[in-house]
C-alpha cells in the first residue's frame, strides 16, 4: 500500500482515562484518518471547586482498547492554577494556607489589596497566584520580616513575579526577578507590571546555602492603574508604541484612576533612532550536498524505499549602511519580523554579521537576544543576513525583508508634556508663558488629558527623513519600570523654507554664460579621455590652458590625469618618478608668476585675516564672490601640494639623494595643510603617511612617525586606503631595533582588520 493509502485506512478504538476525578472525560473514541475527517477532537469538562489554592496537575491518557500493553499512544496535559485570592472575600476576609496558621492571605478594607504571609524553608520555592482585578496596570510588592531579630545573619531570599503569560513574548520581558535581604524593620519594594484579568505568580525561595534557619515574611500586593488610553494604545502592558506623526506635531492620550489615588509625574525623552534598511543584494543558493542535506522521513521511506535526502537552500542579503557624523555613534542591527522566534520561526535558521568597509567582521547576531551595540565611526558598513530553508520559493519571497538599525544619539531630545491642546499642537511656541505639565495627584476616578509635543531641539545631522526617533514617556518617574511606555516620532522632511533675504541672494545668483557653459563641456569631454588617449589629452588640455589659463577645474583634472594617467612606454619601472614630474608641471602652470590662478601671498594675506561672516557676505555680492574663489584656489592648492609631496616622499624612501627635494615639498605643504584642515579620509591619511615619512627620512625621528601613524589609526575608521597606515607602520618597525615582537602582531592582525578573503555569514 501507499503512504497515503495506509493513512485512509487508519482506524483505532481507544480507551480515555483521566488521572484525577476532576477532570471528565469521554470513555472511548475511534480514531480515524486526519485526511480525510480532517482532524478529530473530544471535550474535557473539569471540575474546580474543591481543589485547594496552588497548581494542579493532570492529564488525559488515549490507550489502544485492543492492545493496552502499548501503553498510551497520547496523553493530553492538563494544568489548572486556583489563585490562592479567590478564597478571600469582604465577608471572610482571611484564609490560613495551612493547619498551623504560619502562612495565610488576606484581603484588605479596600477590598482590592491583598496580604499573604510565607513560612520559608531553605531551597523550597513557596508560591502565591493571585488574580489580578480588571483594569490593574502594576502591580506594587512589599516585603518585610515577620521574625524577631537573634543576631544571627540575615536572610537571602530570591523574589520571582510572573505577570501573566504570553506565547509571543520572551519572560524576561515582562518577569521580575529579585535578590533581597530580610531585616528586621526594613521594607522592600518592588514594582512589576501585570494585566487585569490575569493571575500574577509571586514566588520566594530562601537560599539554602547562605540561611542556616527558616524564615518568615510578609508581602503586601497593591494594585494601581492609570487606566492610560490612546486609540493605538490601551493600557500600559500593549506592545503599540505611541506615535507622533510628522505632521501632527503631538499625541494624544488620557490617565485616570480606576483604583485608587494616582501619582502623575510624567516625563518624554527620545535617545534612538531606527533606520529600516531594505536588501542592496540577494544571493539564494543550493547548500554543501554533504552537510545542508535533510534525511527523508520514516513515512517517506515507507512509501518510497528510494527516496533521497532533500536539499536546504540558503540566501544571503546585503544592506549598506552609511554612517555620518563627527563623533562615533552606538549602533544594532536586528530583524523585528523574524526576531525572538526559534520553534515558531519561519526558517530554519538565521544569522547576521556586521562588517566594515576592509570586509572586517565587527559583530554577529542571531535570531534570539540583542547583540551588544556596537560603536562605530564615520564611514560605510555592510549588514549581511544569512536565511536558510528547504523551500527555494519561500526564499524567494523573503528577500525583500527590512533590516532595523538602532543608532543610540549622543544625547537624549526631551519632548515637552502639557494639559491642553493648544500649547500641545504649536510646540515651537516658547514666549507665551507656557508651562509643561507638573506633578500632581489623581484623586481616585478623575481623569487627566496628556498631549506629548514632538521634540523641539534639532535633530542630529545625520538623521535622515523617514528614520524613526523612539524613546520613552514615563507617567511617573519615580515609578520608571512600570508606568513607561515607547514613544515613536517619525523624522519630517528637512526644512527648505527660505527667508527674504535668502530669495533675493538666490535671485542674485549669476548665471553661467554661454561660453561657461562650453568650457565646462570641454572639460567633460577632457575627463572623458584621461584613461583613453594621453596625446590627444595632452594636446586639448594645451588648447584649454591658452583659453583660460586662470581656471582651477582645469588645473585640478591636469592633477587628475598627471596622477591617474596613462605612463609613456618603457615607464612603468618608474612610475612614481613619472608622475612626481607631472604633478611638479601642474605645480608650476599654477602659480600666477608662471600665468597661472594662483598666488600664495594673495591666499597667504586673505586667509590670514579674519573671514568675513555670513551676514556680510550675504550683504556684499562682490566679497562673497571672492570668498568662493579664493577657497577654490585655496583648496587647489592644498591638493596640489598634498600630492607632490607624498610622490617625493616615496621617491626619496627608493632614492636618498632626492631627500632634499622631499624636504621641501614637505616644508611647502605644511605652510598650507593640517590633518585636522582636511575633510576626506583618504586624504588624511595620505598626508599622515607622508608626514610620518618625513619624520624618518629627513628628521630621523622615529617615535614621532609611530606616534603620528597611530593616532592616525585611532582617529579614521574610513577610507580605502587604511592598510596604508600599517604598512608605513611594518616599514618603520623594520629600521626600529627591538621591534620585531611587535611587527610580527602587526603583522598577524593584518589578516583580521583588512581580510584578503571575504568572509560571509
Amino acid at each position: 500500500l501507499s503512504e497515503l493509502d495506509e493513512l485512509l485506512s487508519l482506524e483505532l478504538h481507544l480507551s480515555l482515562k483521566s488521572s484525577e476525578e476532576w477532570v471528565t472525560c469521554p470513555e472511548s473514541m475511534t480514531l480515524m484518518s486526519a485526511k480525510e475527517r480532517n482532524g478529530q477532537s473530544f471535550s474535557v469538562r473539569l471540575n474546580t471547586q474543591g481543589l485547594k489554592p496552588g497548581v494542579h496537575y493532570a492529564s488525559v491518557h488515549a490507550v489502544d482498547s485492543s492492545d493496552e500493553q502499548r501503553g498510551p499512544l497520547f496523553s493530553v496535559p492538563i494544568t489548572v492554577i486556583v489563585p490562592h485570592s479567590r478564597f478571600v472575600t469582604k465577608d471572610k476576609p482571611t484564609f490560613l494556607l495551612n493547619d498551623s496558621s504560619d502562612e495565610s492571605i488576606e484581603l484588605k478594607n479596600n477590598g482590592l489589596d491583598l496580604t499573604t504571609t510565607f513560612r520559608l524553608e531553605q531551597g523550597v520555592p513557596n508560591r502565591r497566584f493571585i488574580t489580578v482585578p480588571m483594569g490593574a496596570e502594576w502591580a506594587t510588592i512589599k516585603l518585610k520580616s515577620t521574625d524577631v531579630s537573634t543576631g544571627g545573619a540575615a536572610p537571602r531570599v530570591l523574589l520571582h513575579a510572573i505577570p501573566f503569560v504570553r506565547g509571543d513574548m520572551p519572560n524576561t520581558e515582562c518577569q521580575l526577578k529579585r535578590l533581597f535581604v530580610v531585616k528586621e524593620g526594613v521594607e522592600d519594594e518592588y514594582h512589576v507590571r501585570v494585566k487585569g484579568g490575569s493571575s500574577l505568580e509571586m514566588c520566594l525561595q530562601l537560599l539554602w546555602l547562605a540561611n542556616p534557619s527558616p524564615a518568615s515574611v510578609t508581602a503586601d500586593v497593591e494594585f494601581h492603574s492609570l487606566n492610560i488610553r490612546s486609540p493605538a494604545l490601551p493600557t500600559l502592558m500593549s506592545s503599540q508604541p505611541i506615535t507622533i506623526t510628522p505632521s501632527s506635531e503631538f499625541a494624544r492620550l488620557g490617565a485616570s484612576s480606576p483604583l485608587r489615588a494616582e501619582q502623575l509625574n510624567p516625563e518624554c525623552k527620545l535617545k534612538s533612532v531606527l533606520r529600516t534598511l531594505r536588501p542592496s543584494s540577494v544571493d539564494v543558493t543550493l547548500g554543501s550536498a554533504e552537510r545542508d542535506s535533510e534525511p527523508p522521513s520514516d513515512a517517506e521511506i515507507a512509501s518510497n524505499p528510494d527516496e533521497e535526502s532533500s536539499q536546504i537552500y540558503e540566501m544571503r542579503l546585503s544592506y549598506k549602511l552609511k554612517v555620518e557624523g563627527d563623533k562615533p555613534i552606538e549602533v544594532r542591527p536586528s530583524f523585528p519580523s523574524i526576531f525572538n522566534q526559534i520553534y515558531d520561526s519561519p526558517v530554519d535558521s538565521q544569522i547576521w554579521s556586521l562588517q566594515d568597509n576592509n570586509a572586517k567582521i565587527i559583530t554577529y547576531g542571531s535570531c534570539m537576544h540583542h547583540a551588544s551595540p556596537t560603536s562605530l565611526k564615520k564611514g560605510d558598513y555592510t549588514v549581511s543576513l544569512l536565511l536558510r530553508h528547504p523551500s527555494r520559493s519561500t526564499l524567494d519571497q523573503m528577500k525583500d525583508i527590512p533590516c532595523e538599525i538602532s543608532m543610540t544619539m549622543p544625547s537624549a531630545l526631551s519632548c515637552n508634556i502639557y494639559s491642553e491642546l493648544d500649547k500641545a499642537s504649536t510646540p515651537a511656541v516658547k514666549d507665551d508663558g507656557r508651562k509643561s505639565m507638573e506633578e500632581k495627584l489623581l484623586s481616585k476616578g478623575s481623569h487627566q488629558d496628556i498631549y506629548v509635543a514632538r521634540p523641539t531641539d534639532a535633530l542630529p545631522s545625520w538623521v535622515a527623513p523617514g528614520d524613526v526617533l523612539q524613546g520613552a514617556l514615563v507617567l511617573d518617574k519615580d515609578k520608571e519600570a512600570v508606568s513607561s511606555m515607547k514613544v515613536l516620532y517619525v523624522a519630517p522632511p528637512k526644512s527648505t523654507a527660505k527667508n527674504g533675504d535668502d530669495e533675493k541672494s538666490e535671485t542674485k545668483k549669476k548665471e553661467d554664460s554661454l561660453e561657461d557653459v562650453v568650457f565646462k563641456a570641454k572639460l567633460g569631454h577632457l575627463a572623458s579621455l584621461r584613461t583613453k588617449n594621453a596625446t590627444v589629452y595632452k594636446e586639448i588640455a594645451t588648447t584649454l590652458m591658452d583659453e583660460r589659463p586662470e581656471s582651477v577645474p582645469l588645473l585640478t583634472e591636469m592633477l587628475t590625469f598627471a596622477l591617474e594617467g596613462p605612463l609613456p612606454d618603457g615607464e612603468a619601472d618608474n612610475e612614481d618618478q613619472v608622475r612626481l614630474a607631472e604633478v611638479e608641471k601642474v605645480y608650476n602652470q599654477s602659480l600666477k608668476e608662471n600665468g597661472g590662478p594662483i598666488d600664495p601671498l594673495a591666499l597667504a594675506q586673505y586667509f590670514g585675516l579674519n573671514e568675513p561672516d555670513k551676514d556680510e557676505l550675504d550683504a556684499d555680492d562682490e566679497a562673497k564672490e571672492l570668498n568662493k574663489d579664493m577657497k577654490e584656489k585655496r583648496d587647489a592648492l592644498k591638493k596640489i601640494l598634498l600630492e607632490r609631496a607624498s610622490l617625493c616622499g616615496i621617491v626619496a624612501d627608493k632614492d636618498s639623494a632626492e631627500v632634499s627635494q622631499f624636504e621641501k615639498a614637505v616644508k611647502d605643504l605644511k605652510q598650507w595643510s593640517s590633518v585636522e584642515s582636511l575633510k576626506d579620509d583618504d586624504e588624511k591619511i595620505k598626508l599622515t603617511i607622508t608626514l610620518a615619512r618625513y619624520a624618518r627620512i629627513c628628521q630621523e625621528k622615529m617615535s614621532l612617525a609611530i606616534s603620528l601613524l597611530l593616532k592616525a589609526k585611532k582617529d579614521l575608521s574610513s577610507g580605502k586606503n587604511l592598510k596604508l597606515l600599517d604598512d608605513e607602520l611594518l616599514a618603520l618597525f623594520d629600521v626600529v631595533d627591538g621591534m620585531s615582537h611587535v611587527k610580527e602582531n602587526l603583522n598577524e592582525g593584518l589578516y583580521y582588520r583588512h581580510p584578503v578573503f571575504k568572509r560571509n555569514v
